[in-house]
């Protein structure tokens, strides 16, 4: 399904990302995890991604800070556009506007369903170099 797609997780909780990593595999993924917006940030620069899922509620840093570092760095021309996919509790349909407004290409609320966020992550992937 995902067919060899470079996949950064970012999840502040250890159980969400290894689930992430876990189903995210099995459906083909390469998958990176990130425990931090600024451990994210690093894994941006250093490698080539072809989506980004990530968790909005973390400490320091939330999904929205990293989103906006991203977004600001594709528009100094540093990278291409990263598609992004939010992951979060937060779910009422406020939250959602909030979420596509900052950066996100689409949000799901937790506990996820799988197999909607894995047909929306095969929509939205681009080729990773």
């Amino acid at each position: 399904m995902l067919g060899g797609m470079s996949v950064l997780v970012v999840d502040d909780q250890e159980e969400a990302r290894e689930l992430a990593a876990t189903i995210l595999e099995r459906a083909g993924a390469t998958v990176t995890l990130a425990d931090s917006a600024q451990a994210a940030m690093r894994a941006i620069t250093e490698s080539n991604f072809g989506i980004l899922v990530s968790d909005i509620g973390m400490p320091e840093q939330d999904g929205y800070d990293l989103i906006r570092q991203v977004r600001s760095r594709e528009a100094l021309g540093s990278s291409p556009p990263l598609p992004a996919v939010a992951v979060t509790a937060f779910g009422s349909p406020e939250d959602r506007r909030r979420a596509l407004a900052a950066g996100f290409q689409d949000h799901f609320v937790k506990p996820v369903d799988w197999p909607t966020l894995l047909g929306a992550l095969e929509r939205l992937q681009r080729p990773s170099a």
